[in-house]
């Protein structure tokens, strides 16, 4: 007789039984396939995280909703964070590269009402595509080129900021139409 773990056995009937939750995982790798198609001359996927919902939403509580999916694109321009000495003087050292941090969420999904009255509730991704079977949100960001880089060449300094980063400075990206793009992507995608 054959043994399924109870892990296997679980995923099996969450993925397989509930047809809601496989149609959310189709939606999804539709949506990440349209996305990789369509991004611009050197940008790729480099990070696809699962369980997730975007950053800041439903922050300070426990969230038990239907979740999706994280996927980073990882840009051409190389940024700089800038690390103070002992002396006070900044270091702009090239440790990242530009990303856009896409948030994939099923219709379904929905961030809290009451959000806004969260303290400390940080700056919320843009929203993309806020109807159909996929919800998008995204944000400019970096993607570090090596953690143990930024770790080694953080414990030399003592301060790090990030004037060069797209998070501070959307305009820095080189995907300059991204919002567009994405959604005329997954308008098109789900059109069909």
């Amino acid at each position: 007789m054959m043994k399924i773990s109870c892990s296997v056995f679980c995923l099996y009937m969450v993925l397989f039984t509930d047809p809601a939750v496989a149609d959310d995982t189709v939606q999804l790798d539709r949506a990440v396939k349209a996305i990789t198609n369509s991004l611009p001359a050197g940008w790729t996927l480099v990070e696809r995280r699962t369980n997730e919902i975007p950053w800041g939403h439903h922050w300070n509580r426990d969230y038990t909703g239907p979740k999706g999916l994280l996927v980073i694109a990882k840009g051409i321009r190389p940024v700089n964070a800038e690390f103070r000495d002992a002396n006070g003087k900044w270091h702009a050292i090239h440790v990242a590269t530009e990303s856009l941090e896409i948030w994939l969420m099923p219709g379904n999904y929905r961030d809290s009402r009451f959000a806004w009255w969260s303290i400390g509730r940080p700056i919320q991704p843009t929203v993309v595509v806020n109807r159909g079977p996929v919800k998008v949100y995204a944000r400019p960001s970096q993607v570090l080129i090596s953690k143990q880089q930024f770790d080694e060449t953080c414990s030399k300094f003592n301060g790090v900021r990030w004037p060069d980063s797209p998070w501070n400075s959307p305009e820095l990206l080189t995907w300059k139409n991204w919002r567009l793009n994405l959604k005329e992507t997954i308008t098109k995608e789900f059109a069909k």
